[in-house]
């Protein structure tokens, strides 16, 4: 089947969609600045949390964060309204947002924030660029991966990071509802990648991978769920026994690295020799 045409794909994001609503940012606690200052290299963060205690912590809190690299310049592609934006500016980052929405990209300079209005490929930024990129449930939307990737491997430095974010097309619950899958989101989610072939589109265009794991919330569930009934009656998030049954479901999915509903990759810029 043909890809949809970018002024199809345009129509599929209206004003309302929920990643370019402004949200309220969270302070992070002692505990996650902790974290952050023990294993990720945010020195300059204060937390009254002992070193041994926040090491001990690590697995399960902040698994997502990204270590405070090199020149410490952040570009967040598809940054939507600009919460993660804010929230790495507070730990020290000098950030930059690309977003395609120009109500959302607006609603991120209100902020204060530096955003590019547009496609990546057209934010011309120069090579080399930026310690860390991140594409938090972007790469799924892109009709183009390679040549998205590609620009993303020109514009980090030698050493910096990508950081993705996608639905996991192998998930336990994807064979269970099929169509029905709530991270499926079609017409606006155009491809879905494995584990595997996320490494194999990053190692193409130059990219080392570094570390990856699979994880799963009980929302994917639910609304999985939600799609199956049609959306009547009671929402599934208001069911007692479902919700009790969705946090079984994250545990079983994460026995299995692989199966979990969202894939967190991390990939490396080789160093210049």
């Amino acid at each position: 089947m043909p890809l949809p045409s970018p002024e199809k794909i345009a129509s599929f994001y209206p004003e309302q969609y929920d990643p370019y609503r402004p949200t309220s940012l969270k302070n992070k606690n002692r505990f996650e600045k902790a974290v952050l200052r023990d294993k990720y290299g945010y020195r300059h963060l204060d937390s009254s949390v002992p070193g041994w205690l926040s090491w001990c912590l690590a697995p399960l809190v902040l698994r997502d964060a990204v270590h405070f690299l090199g020149n410490h310049r952040l570009l967040d592609v598809g940054c939507g309204s600009g919460r993660y934006l804010q929230s790495m500016r507070n730990l020290g980052w000098e950030v930059d947002g690309v977003e395609f929405n120009d109500g959302a990209a607006q609603t991120c300079r209100q902020a204060g924030l530096r955003v590019f209005a547009g496609e990546l490929a057209q934010a011309g930024f120069a090579d080399e660029t930026f310690a860390v990129v991140t594409a938090r449930h972007v790469l799924e939307h892109i009709a183009e991966p390679k040549a998205f990737v590609a620009e993303i491997f020109r514009i980090l430095q030698p050493g910096g990071w990508l950081v993705l974010k996608t639905p996991n097309s192998r998930a336990l619950a994807r064979n269970w509802f099929g169509p029905k899958w709530y991270p499926n989101d079609a017409p606006r989610h155009l491809m879905l990648y494995s584990p595997a072939n996320l490494r194999r589109l990053a190692q193409e265009q130059g990219f080392i991978p570094k570390r990856w794991f699979t994880e799963s919330s009980p929302k994917a569930i639910l609304n999985s769920w939600d799609y199956v009934s049609g959306n009547r009656g009671k929402p599934s998030r208001k069911r007692r026994l479902r919700r009790l049954l969705a946090r079984v479901y994250v545990v079983a999915a994460g026995l299995d690295s692989g199966r979990g509903d969202e894939i967190n990759i991390i990939f490396v810029k080789p160093e210049k020799q």
